[in-house]
């Protein structure tokens, strides 16, 4: 009997294929939320450390004092932006891969019952020769005794 192969085993290499690149990407996407998430705390930590000038004021430490708050605010709101980006790409990269990781095991359960179909035919066939043999040496013996 011939060696056992499966005939969709091309496409299963394409879907496992498919299937890490989709896992690489989620990778980067969940690297890349957590970078954005580590940018927005700094960012906020750095605003609410924003202390007011104390003592003596002039015009030129409260005008500097108010456009540090307002950069700040603006990268707090840029950074929560980008984890909100992020966010949303990390869940788009786990879609991909759960239907990538899907499209991969039904093609590799249908492998295992192909195969083992193979290995009952293949039993099945050795057990009929077997038969054969024991049978025809029976035979050339002169029958049962």
């Amino acid at each position: 009997m011939k060696a056992y192969r499966f005939r969709l085993d091309s496409v299963l290499r394409v879907r496992q294929l498919q299937e890490r690149v989709a896992a690489q990407q989620l990778a980067v996407a969940v690297r890349d939320l957590h970078g954005a998430r580590t940018e927005l705390t700094r960012a906020r930590r750095s605003l609410e450390g924003l202390a007011a000038p104390a003592g003596r004021l002039t015009v030129g430490a409260v005008e500097w004092t108010h456009a540090q708050s307002d950069r700040m605010s603006e990268r707090a709101r840029r950074s929560a932006d980008e984890v909100e980006a992020a966010e949303e790409v990390a869940r788009q990269a786990t879609q991909a891969w759960g239907s990538a990781r899907q499209r991969t095991a039904m093609l590799e359960r249908l492998d295992e019952r192909h195969l083992a179909l193979w290995r009952a035919e293949l039993d099945r066939s050795e057990a009929v020769e077997r038969d054969d043999l024991t049978t025809g040496r029976k035979t050339r013996e002169g029958g049962p005794r």
